[in-house]
């Protein structure tokens, strides 16, 4: 996806995000929305959050780093937006939100 260096991607997400979280009025305005969503998502590289890769940490810092991080990126009365950085091996267990919707990816 070639980037539009006029927008950030990170704000491309948020204001797609706004919009397909906004007014769900059924699985297929989900469907239809997150079919948006998920191409921007999908776009978005280490260096855009400004993430250096763990091999690339300076040395004991990145041995002694926690297993699961959260980087929190915005919230809104409409959705939250975050990364869980986890380290090779790492998870997180399967847990539920209800009434929430959400859009996952695992790099």
């Amino acid at each position: 996806m070639p980037r539009d260096n006029k927008t950030p991607l990170i704000k491309k997400i948020a204001k797609q995000a706004c919009i397909t979280y906004r007014v769900l009025k059924s699985s297929a305005d989900l469907a239809d929305s997150q079919s948006e969503l998920i191409p921007l998502l999908s776009a978005v590289r280490a260096a855009d959050l400004k993430i250096a890769p763990l091999e690339k940490q300076a040395g004991a810092v990145g041995l002694q780093s926690p297993p699961v991080t959260y980087m929190h990126i915005c919230e809104t009365e409409v959705f939250s937006m975050g990364v869980f950085l986890l380290r090779p091996g790492a998870s997180i267990p399967l847990h539920d939100h209800p009434d929430m919707n959400g859009t996952l990816r695992r790099c």
